[in-house]
């Protein structure tokens, strides 16, 4: 199995087809010491590895895989269910008289949505820092303390300032959260797991509006002294401070401290990583991909593209309940049908995740994804609203809420192609930057004035879903050409151009697809030695840097 043994001794930066890459010298003359130093968290633990460094099998990989899903898969989807519980409450909150007991006027109620944007959007820079710095584990549990406790005391509050206030707070805890969840994602899964498992734990955010729907429904109806929105914050906020204990002590902060892996699962679990050539955690700040990051077009075209659909996903979470009571729907109705928007939005997250396991390609499924929600703006746009078109509204209504399903696999797209720690944090900060803003925008173009039509907020719906469109097809052929690219460069350093990427394939090709390569190379004439390809992975580089990258499509 290729293994990286060394740090290069110099890197030596250079301008390439206008992106700032490395060219790295020799790697293998070096002391790995320096790359323990230097690289990956994952070099450092393969330096004192004193086990057998074999070729992973196809039942190796399967077990650790499956081990790995028990354990971990399970701890994130309960973070990510809680935030997202808690940051709906607002939502669920508001067919209970929240704008009457709290007096909220005019677009109050938008701002106490969109503040929690601001807030992600003033400490992703500290979110960015900390993922590096600090172990994510702790990271994570910390932020899901805070938010809980924040939506605590947010329920002692009956005026907007102080409900804003709050809700600011409870925003800078959940800054770092989905964040986090990509960063554990790419650590632990290859390539070709990562769609699943990141729709997988995105999905939390159907399972919170079904549950949600269901917990604000009975709190709503419940006799208390306090009112209905406060007793819905305090018990969902007390849902996290619970949480978020034992989840401390559970979550571990890279697969070389998981306790319920032995050092030769450990092992495998770093191997099955390398195969994605994107690292796994790195504790220096680098500026250098900092730079990179803002000058990588790809980085610009996934933060446009994340914008465009939080900005459908800003007013749709924030008006639905509002948008469904338009379609002549009593209370009752409103939270029953609200339901089902968690459910499509969990059946489309696990249907285009395994799509793209299938094609082995996100192009095609984001375009299709695509269409659902477009298609569906139009429609509601043009349709009349009452009672006697409520089975039309709804349907339409429901097949708006594919638009679930787009941005994990976006995220998915751009940390398959990123690599280099702290390019990878830079890039998911930015791209949260970009959520943030269309978060913030999205409910605010739904006007109250406006009701039940809210034609301003469907229009934007439809000039950014249009936009996405065309960016994602700009954003593949991108891609395209940075992967002629590194053809290129690998036979100029002596590789054969063509390499088979193992981190999209199944582990039980993986022997086969070996010894097809090796008989490729010696039919080129090229005798390649042991960590030809891939031996870069934990020393790292960002994406740009390492010619044995290939990039996802």
């Amino acid at each position: 199995m290729n293994r990286p043994n060394a740090e290069p001794e110099k890197i030596h930066e250079e301008h390439v087809e206008g992106s700032v890459i490395g060219d790295l010298e020799n790697p293998k003359n070096t002391s790995r010491g320096t790359a323990a130093k230097h690289s990956d968290l994952g070099a450092a633990w393969l330096e004192h590895y004193d086990g057998p460094r074999t070729e992973i099998t196809d039942e190796d990989n399967n077990a650790v895989q499956r081990r790995i899903d028990s354990f971990l898969l399970p701890i994130i989807f309960l973070v990510y269910f809680t935030q997202q519980l808690d940051k709906s409450s607002l939502s669920f909150s508001s067919v209970f008289g929240l704008k009457t007991d709290a007096h909220l006027v005019g677009q109050q109620y938008s701002w106490l949505s969109s503040i929690v944007y601001f807030a992600q959007l003033v400490f992703q820079p500290l979110s960015i820092y900390a993922l590096v710095k600090f172990p994510v584990n702790y990271w994570i549990c910390t932020c899901f303390f805070g938010w809980g406790a924040s939506l605590c005391i947010m329920s002692a509050f009956k005026s907007f300032a102080g409900l804003a206030a709050f809700r600011f707070i409870l925003g800078a805890f959940e800054a770092s959260i989905s964040p986090s969840m990509l960063v554990v994602v790419s650590m632990w899964w290859t390539r070709r797991e990562q769609p699943l498992r990141n729709n997988l734990w995105y999905s939390a955010n159907g399972m919170a509006t079904i549950l949600g729907s269901l917990l604000s429904y009975g709190l709503g109806h419940a006799k208390s002294s306090i009112h209905p929105y406060q007793l819905i914050f305090l018990v969902c906020g007390l849902i996290a401070v619970v949480l978020s204990i034992p989840c401390f002590f559970l979550f571990p902060a890279h697969p070389t401290k998981a306790k319920w892996l032995s050092d030769h699962q450990k092992y495998i679990a770093l191997e099955r990583i390398r195969l994605n050539n994107t690292g796994t955690q790195s504790t220096t700040f680098k500026w250098s991909q900092v730079r990179e990051c803002l000058l990588d077009p790809k980085t610009w075209f996934c933060v446009v593209n994340i914008f465009c659909i939080s900005l459908v996903s800003g007013g749709i979470t924030t008006f639905g309940p509002l948008i469904l009571q338009g379609f002549g729907l009593t209370t009752f109705q409103t939270i029953l049908y609200n339901m089902i928007p968690g459910a499509i939005g969990i059946a489309s997250n696990i249907l285009s995740a395994l799509a793209v396991v299938y094609l082995k390609r996100k192009l095609p499924v984001l375009l299709v994804a695509s269409a659902f929600p477009l298609a569906a703006a139009a429609a509601l746009y043009t349709l009349p609203r009452g009672t006697q078109h409520k089975s039309q509204l709804l349907g339409v209504y429901f097949i708006l809420q594919v638009y679930q399903c787009i941005s994990p696999l976006i995220f998915s797209w751009q940390f398959a192609n990123t690599a280099g720690h702290t390019k990878k944090t830079t890039t998911t900060g930015m791209m949260f930057i970009g959520l943030s803003v269309g978060n913030i925008v999205g409910p605010q173009l739904y006007k109250s004035k406006e009701a039940p039509y809210y034609h301003t907020g469907l229009t934007g719906n439809l000039i950014v879903l249009c936009a996405m469109f065309g960016l994602i097809i700009c954003q593949a052929l991108y891609l395209a050409m940075l992967n002629r690219r590194n053809v290129q460069r690998r036979i100029a350093k002596g590789k054969t151009g063509a390499h088979v990427d193992l981190s999209l394939e199944k582990s039980s090709k993986w022997q086969e697809l070996r010894e097809r390569q090796r008989a490729d190379q010696a039919a080129e004439g090229h005798v390649e030695t042991e960590g030809a390809y891939n031996d870069q992975a934990f020393m790292d580089l960002t994406d740009l840097q390492n010619e044995d990258f290939i990039y996802s499509l």
